[in-house]
């Protein structure tokens, strides 16, 4: 039972997978909030495609979430994310996807990493870390745009490799 003092609102007897969906759905609704279409996708490494309508540019986004109230007593405040991939739990790479979604689901907030940031195979969080204002919004906005150098980094590399192969006219 959900008291008017209790910040949570997840049910505890969820099944992970339920969980999890709700998650999307959370994050889903946070990307639109940014101003952003979104499409639930399904698949292994990518729950959601995000596009911006004005410029088309697209974004592959992996969404973890947890339930604090689900870890053990002593852990009750804290929501662990395994950023792992596969059976030896590999780091995920931008073959992967795009932007790393971490949901709270009890509190109904999302912290965004891009993947090139990811550097662990798991993230443990205080509960109080969702709590910070503009949380999503910003970790959003410098996501979408470390994603953006990378691409453009990428693509310089790529072009000035093409251009050597080919030779060049200068």
């Amino acid at each position: 039972m959900m008291t008017l003092h209790n910040k949570f609102v997840a049910d505890v007897t969820l099944s992970q997978t339920t969980s999890g969906l709700a998650g999307e759905y959370i994050a889903a609704a946070s990307v639109l909030a940014r101003g952003w279409r979104v499409a639930l996708a399904q698949q292994d490494a990518v729950d959601l495609i995000a596009w911006h309508p004005d410029t088309g540019q697209m974004m592959r986004v992996q969404v973890k979430a947890c339930q604090a109230s689900r870890q053990d007593s002593g852990h009750k405040h804290r929501v662990h994310f395994q950023t792992g991939l596969g059976g030896k739990k590999r780091l995920p790479t931008i073959a992967d996807y795009d932007i790393l979604a971490m949901v709270s689901t009890e509190q109904r907030v999302v912290w965004y990493l891009p993947v090139t940031s990811i550097n662990v195979k798991k993230f443990t969080k205080h509960t109080t870390f969702f709590e910070a204002t503009d949380l999503e919004s910003d970790s959003w906005a410098r996501a979408v745009e470390i994603i953006n150098e990378t691409n453009s980094k990428s693509q310089t590399v790529h072009n000035n490799q093409r251009g050597r192969r080919h030779g060049s006219d200068r």
